[in-house]
Parts: C-alpha cells; structure tokens; sequence
C-alpha cells in the first residue's frame, strides 16, 4: 500500500519533461548511469513518462520476440547463477522520516544513492547558501543533489554538454520558466541560464552533467576547479 504523500509534497503533474530520445533510451537501457538515474527518479514523479518508457519497454520486447534465438555459450547459466547467488544482500537503510511515516522526498532509485531520504544526504557548501552531495562521479558524467537556500541561484552559466536537473522538493525559475517538484529541465550548449530558488523555501534538485559548465563570472571559473562541476 502507498504512503499518503503529504499535502506540502504534493504537485499537480509535472510540465517539464525529458524529450522522446531520452526515453526511448532510458526503455533501452542504453543510458549511462546518472543519466538513468535522472530520468528514473523523474519517472518515479511523473505518471505521463511512465507510460512512455512502459510502451517503449513492451515494443521493444515485442521486437526482441520476432528475433531469432541466438544460442547461449557453454556454461552461462551456470556463471550468471553463481555471480548471483555470491553477491551479499544489501539492506535499504530507512530514514528517520520514513521511521515516521512520513512519505520520502526523494525517490525510491534516488535513495538508493543518498543511503535513505533527504535527511540522510551529507552535504557539502558549495557557495552562499547552496550545497550539494556528489553522488555519481564518472569519467565525464557526474551526479549530485544540489540544495539552493530560498531566494539564492547559482553562477550565471552555458554548458559544455548536456545538464539533467530534476526537482524534488521546493521550486525554482530559469528563463522566464517556473520548475517546481517532478519538473525536469534539459539544458545544453544553447541555454545560457541562471537558475533561481523561490522566496518561499529551499530548492533541492538532482543536477546531471556529461560537460563542466561554462561559467560566465571570474568567481564562478575561480571556484570550478574546486567544486568539480
């Protein structure tokens, strides 16, 4: 049975969502990591998105099904059982909110990450009221929550890449658009932004990036070095 969600958490759906190739390749499996992990924890928000990635899943299993069958090698059962069966069981660690039972802010695949809800998160200053948790931090693709106290924004920036940020708790403002819980925002190369939480509370967010950021103040580029984004 699901956890009422508490009136303050509670958003009409979501306005902002990730174009049609992201979920075609979230469906496919052929996202990286923290890629996936934005889009999943969209998902997780966003009704509309789920049944995307659901027919996406059920067309490709249907092609899958006119395939023809491709023989295993010798032994590959028995390799995948025993990787399975040597793998230790992992406990999901439960927040003192979902102690409570209080709806978790953060979604299922999120937490995972964090090591249970929002309460959890280990933060780290990053500026003048804004903080942030690295949670993935690949080769060219990181993830990490980002907290921006209420009224505060980050440096005025473009990208080098693709940057991913999803809204979990509280608002913001970027181009004139409002985002607000579930809302997910794709930016690149040609989106010069500066993203503002609203007066009324913190925003938190997962921010996903493939490229640093371009950052427009001398501040901004004295401290990329440092922050790592």
């Amino acid at each position: 049975m699901n956890a009422q969600t508490p009136a303050s958490r509670r958003s009409a759906q979501p306005d902002h969502h990730p174009g049609e190739e992201l979920i075609v390749a979230y469906a496919s499996g052929a996202l990286d990591e923290a890629n996936a992990l934005a889009i999943a924890s969209h998902m997780t928000l966003c009704p509309v998105c789920r049944d995307a990635v659901a027919l996406y899943e059920t067309l490709g299993g249907s092609l899958m099904d006119h395939l023809p069958p491709a023989p295993l090698a010798d032994g590959a059962l028995i390799e995948t059982l025993a990787r399975a069966k040597a793998m230790p069981a992992t406990s999901q660690p439960r927040s003192s909110l979902a102690a409570h039972g209080t709806a978790p802010l953060l979604p299922a695949p999120l937490r995972h990450y964090v090591g249970g809800d929002i309460d959890a998160a280990k933060w780290r200053p990053l500026g003048a009221g804004i903080h942030h948790m690295p949670l993935i931090n690949g080769d060219s693709v990181t993830a990490r929550l980002l907290r921006i106290g209420p009224g505060r924004s980050v440096f005025d920036h473009t990208h080098g890449g693709t940057e991913l940020t999803v809204v979990l708790d509280g608002s913001y403002t970027s181009q004139g658009q409002h985002f607000t819980r579930g809302d997910i925002e794709v930016a690149d190369e040609t989106v010069h932004h500066r993203p503002v939480a609203s007066m009324k509370g913190a925003c938190v967010c997962l921010v996903v990036t493939d490229a640093p950021l371009r950052f427009h103040s001398w501040l901004g580029r004295l401290m990329q070095p440092f922050i790592g984004i």
